[in-house]
């Protein structure tokens, strides 16, 4: 099948993640960054000619998916937002591209009650793992373990809608472990190998997933920590154990919880060694990229 592929590519994340999936899966792909060249996307459909328009959550692109549907009439057409909100409301915007496709993806299951009152073949795809990125670190060395090594890491935002956050990384420093944060208050980002050493070196990879209220989802911080074989400590919300085993993660419901279950697995070394090992097996053999666009497809063919 050849597939036009339209999505952020930049950033070497979730663009790169699904075209390499796509690939992984016997598909010829095309892409175009949705961010940086969305107004290339329809001349580069009339060179491929696709089966299937991939897209982001990109509202520039509406009128080249416009263009292309209406040449193409046969090609396929979906979105795959990454992202969630509480209501559905707040992606008002981007109704009209939605209404292009043909079907429409989202990693929560609490609003697709509302997605398809608007759009009938919403379905539920979560993120997952980019295996060929997250992984157990290649080497690590004497520099790295001074830089990574703690006992509970967070890697993450805590300004605007994740404010709610800051309770709980204050509490955790309140417990006196020692505690180290990145991609926050002036601290850099960390990704690829980089993160891959940082979840390696700490004993507690903190998950603080923005709108527990959506049940099944959470950020796909949590893939790349259990992709990279750490122990993922998760705030909990109804459906995170249908999204990862319970023998793979644990999780805490508020502030208290969470200083308790940092005592209780920093005083456990080996049971929380071998729930990241067993977490690690299980997201790379059942939830990588691959998986979910196989996912996808199976929605498209009607058989999930």
């Amino acid at each position: 099948m050849k597939i036009l592929l339209l999505f952020p590519m930049a950033d070497g994340q979730t663009g790169p993640a699904i075209k390499y999936a796509f690939r992984c899966l016997g598909h010829d792909v095309w892409s175009v960054d949705a961010k940086l060249d969305w107004q290339d996307s329809y001349n580069v459909s009339l060179r491929v000619e696709p089966d299937l328009v991939f897209c982001s959550r990109t509202e520039l692109l509406t009128n080249e998916v416009r263009k292309i549907k209406r040449v193409f009439s046969n090609a396929t057409v979906c979105m795959w937002n990454v992202d969630t909100r509480t209501n559905i409301d707040d992606w008002r915007h981007l109704f009209p591209l939605i209404d292009i496709c043909d079907y429409h993806f989202v990693p929560d299951s609490e609003t697709i009650s509302q997605w398809r009152k608007l759009t009938p073949n919403t379905f539920w795809l979560p993120q997952g793992l980019q295996d060929e990125i997250y992984n157990r670190p290649e080497r690590i060395t004497e520099e790295d373990r001074k830089k990574y090594s703690c006992d509970v890491c967070w890697a993450g935002d805590i300004e605007g809608v994740h404010g709610f956050r800051k309770s709980f990384l204050e509490a955790i420093k309140q417990t006196g472990v020692k505690f180290k944060q990145w991609g926050c208050r002036g601290n850099s980002r960390i990704y690829n190998e980089e993160h891959n050493k940082m979840v390696a070196l700490s004993k507690i990879n903190l998950g603080c997933s923005g709108w527990p209220e959506n049940k099944k989802y959470t950020s796909v911080r949590d893939y790349k920590i259990m992709g990279a074989g750490g122990f993922l400590l998760e705030l909990y919300r109804e459906g995170l154990y249908g999204i990862f085993p319970s023998n793979t993660i644990d999780s805490y419901r508020d502030v208290n919880e969470l200083k308790k279950k940092i005592e209780y697995w920093l005083n456990c070394d080996e049971e929380r060694k071998i729930l990241a090992e067993v977490g690690c097996r299980w997201v790379h053999e059942n939830a990588t990229y691959t998986h979910r666009i196989r996912m996808a497809l199976e929605y498209m063919e009607g058989k999930s």
